[in-house]
């Protein structure tokens, strides 16, 4: 008895030093000042021998030089902006010259997910904007081709840089330019995650089990494989951040990240695991195919592996705080699946997980999903909420919670 009080009692240590340290973290995050963006300037107006800091909103400089009997001369000027991509927001630097043509631009400061800006960098997506004109109209599919697998990250890139080089337009041109408004975005992708969704709320009310391979396999296809839209840990890290992406052309982001734990919280239950998740549908499929019936032999030995997701989660959401980086949290093999993006270790992890699953039903999600860690998180509020609620009213709380049912 003795032992398992002292265990408990390190067990509760640890969890609140964890807490402690992320509530720290997230802090820092909102507090930490800017990065010294100056020795980006010579990279995107090299002709500049000096710079002069002329506005903060947008922050822009002027570049100058030496010019007869000592005087400055304005050859051009340098203007950062940003805009949010998927993963949080992501800063441009572009060069314009005293014509008003855009002659340098460069990724000054990024929030997204590595592999998206790879393979932004990768296309070269960047060079489409040498030659415009900073009066000219600056917009994703119309003006700019978008870059397919990176769509958040290309628009995001599109327009920081209409905004920074509109603004310069109309502060140092005296041009009357207008940003453009952004449509809002509502086609075959958002209809499809709206009709998962419903279908999935029907399927609970109706306890139609059935349904729920409907909704698994409609979400391996179009949340996966067709959209690569899956929730991830740098969505949540983004979110804590207070990175929201815009409405009008993120729509999926906002019935992923705040309709999910909404529909959490008030059915409590781990819906979106077990009916939706693209990435559990696979692994159920693939335990059909291997059997998927494999058990430890020892349970102790399984009930802490089951830790390790947790680790994980504290890892990454700790180092996307302290860095300012909430892609870098993303450490699930989604990306590398279903858009076949990814760096290094995702490559490594993928297959593993992949033959795994034949044989251990839902292997990732026991031992490494972060989503689940999430949702569980949610839940133990729900619980919490429920006690409060039924010390004041006296009565007992219900709290239904069915995990790998």
């Amino acid at each position: 008895m003795t032992e398992r009080k002292g265990k408990n009692t390190i067990t509760l240590v640890v969890a609140l030093f964890a807490r402690l340290t992320l509530i720290i973290a997230l802090f820092a995050s909102w507090v930490m000042p800017e990065d010294d963006l100056q020795p980006l300037l010579n990279k995107v107006l090299p002709e500049a021998q000096s710079f002069n800091k002329i506005a903060s909103s947008p922050l822009t400089y002027e570049g100058i030089v030496d010019g007869e009997e000592g005087l400055g001369q304005i050859i051009g000027y340098v203007v950062f902006d940003e805009a949010n991509a998927y993963g949080g927001p992501i800063k441009i630097a572009a060069g314009i010259d005293v014509e008003g043509k855009i002659i340098g631009t460069i990724i000054a400061k990024h929030n997204d997910t590595p592999s998206f800006i790879e393979i932004i960098m990768n296309h070269k997506y960047l060079q489409q904007f040498i030659g415009k004109s900073i009066s000219d109209p600056i917009t994703i599919e119309q003006d700019i081709d978008g870059i397919t697998g990176a769509t958040f990250t290309s628009r995001g890139i599109a327009k920081a840089i209409s905004q920074g080089s509109h603004a310069v337009a109309r502060n140092q041109f005296g041009l009357d330019i207008q940003d453009e408004v952004a449509p809002f975005q509502f086609g075959v992708k958002e209809i499809s995650v709206i009709s998962l969704m419903i279908l999935m709320l029907i399927g609970v009310v109706l306890q139609y089990k059935k349904l729920r391979w409907v909704t698994l396999i409609g979400s391996l296809v179009f949340i996966g494989f067709q959209f690569n839209v899956p929730i991830s840990l740098g969505n949540v890290a983004a979110l804590l951040m207070g990175y929201f992406p815009s409405p009008r052309e993120n729509l999926v982001w906002y019935l992923l990240m705040v309709g999910i734990p909404i529909i959490t919280f008030f059915v409590s239950r781990n819906l979106y695991c077990f009916w939706l998740c693209p990435f559990g549908a696979l692994q159920e499929i693939l335990a059909k195919i291997g059997g998927g019936s494999f058990k430890c032999c020892n349970k102790s030995i399984e009930t802490k592996a089951t830790k390790i997701k947790y680790i994980l989660v504290y890892i990454a959401l700790l180092g996307a705080l302290l860095l300012r980086s909430p892609g870098l949290a993303g450490y699930e093999p989604f990306a590398t699946l279903f858009g076949l993006q990814g760096f290094g270790i995702q490559w490594i992890i993928l297959p593993i997980v992949i033959f795994t699953s034949l044989f251990i039903n839902r292997f990732w999600c026991r031992y490494f999903c972060p989503g689940f860690v999430i949702n569980e998180f949610i839940l133990k509020i729900r619980k919490l909420v429920n006690t409060i609620i039924g010390k004041l009213t006296k009565s007992p709380s219900t709290n239904r919670v069915n995990y790998f049912k």
